[in-house]
């Protein structure tokens, strides 16, 4: 069986230094998330010679671009990065590039108090894009904002705030400013059918203690005198299990002061989620696989309780020594699809009783 051999590109600036980096290359490894940070590259390598602590040694903010796959087969683009640190090694020489997919050069790296005013949510969206100079992705909420302030805090964490406030996902890759509803994130169709044999190593949980069977989020509107609330139940993850625990389930309490039931609704979905996301989760390394990138999602098959649809939150990619190509991704059950509903169903009860 001919075992297909890893294969990347690397261009510094614009100029394609991957011939000078394979064969000193120890390790290149490609993190990507779904939200909260910036991807990151990392990239090891030999500097025996002494070059790249001398004449080579790279500038903070230099771009780096790759692409990673298996050689005979096209690559696929993973982005471009910016420097951000550089590690020197003695015994044995060698020399770590880390760069992030979030310019360190740019105006999102410095804090700038503004105040937003009868507004909504895509508009502040949209003006602290224009202001980085970044092209707005995904789908927003039309929720109506009469004022929020942004204040000592830099662009990228006062929009990490929001997404959070308002549940939605938040990351910059490139030129653009990916800002979407989390109830979009998953409805791509899968990229890959999996069993666990066809894996290095899977680890997966099913979280029952500190779930919430639903939210009851209520408080004051911004002039203190209006009552809203918002009761929302979830969605069972496995609805077909009767047997399911739920006794440990509670209702979430939320108390906030919100300036509509817009504001109220997305701040009750928010704290459901961050409650309930991680229900049936875990981590997968398999053979490398550049398809697998956070957001992107892959179905789990004759699994049981743990077979369905999940969702990539986190994906890392690692080449070592041209010898070997792992993916390792974390993800989180979406939804629940029995491969044999009858005995999934009697397993679930022989377990209780």
């Amino acid at each position: 069986m001919n075992v297909p051999q890893p294969d990347f590109s690397l261009f510094y600036e614009k100029t394609n230094i991957t011939a000078d980096i394979e064969p000193h290359l120890i390790s290149l490894s490609y993190t990507d998330y779904l939200e909260g940070q910036s991807d990151e590259l990392q990239v090891e390598f030999e500097d025996i010679s002494g070059k790249w602590i001398r004449a080579w040694f790279p500038t903070q903010g230099d771009k780096l671009k790759a692409a990673i796959g298996y050689k005979h087969q096209p690559l696929v683009e993973i982005g471009a990065f910016e420097i951000d640190e550089v590690e020197y090694s003695y015994k044995p020489t060698t020399v770590s590039l880390k760069a992030l997919s979030t310019g360190i050069s740019k105006a999102n790296r410095t804090n700038k108090p503004k105040a937003y005013e009868n507004t909504t949510l895509a508009q502040i969206v949209a003006k602290v894009a224009e202001r980085l100079k970044l092209k707005v992705v995904g789908k927003i909420d039309n929720i109506p904002i009469k004022r929020v302030t942004q204040y000592q805090e830099r662009g990228v964490e006062f929009l990490a705030r929001l997404a959070r406030e308002y549940h939605h996902s938040f990351k910059i890759v490139g030129d653009q400013l990916v800002f979407t509803n989390k109830s979009e994130l998953g409805q791509s169709e899968p990229v890959l059918v999996l069993e666990e044999n066809q894996t290095i190593s899977l680890r997966l949980r099913d979280r029952i203690k500190d779930t919430a069977k639903a939210v009851n989020i209520s408080g004051y509107d911004a002039n203190g005198k209006k009552v809203v609330k918002k009761y929302k139940k979830r969605t069972a993850l496995r609805p077909q299990l009767k047997q399911a625990k739920t006794a440990s389930e509670d209702t979430l309490q939320v108390i906030t002061r919100g300036e509509s039931q817009q504001q109220i609704d997305a701040r009750g979905e928010a704290a459901l989620a961050e409650q309930n996301d991680d229900q049936t989760a875990g981590k997968i390394t398999l053979i490398g696989n550049p398809k697998l990138v956070a957001g992107a999602t892959i179905l789990l098959t004759n699994l049981g309780v743990f077979s369905g649809k999940y969702l990539i939150k986190q994906s890392r990619h690692s080449i070592i020594r041209s010898q070997s190509y792992t993916t390792e991704i974390e993800v989180r059950m979406l939804e629940f699809i029995p491969d044999d509903l009858e005995n999934v169903v009697q397993g679930e009860s022989h377990v209780n009783s």
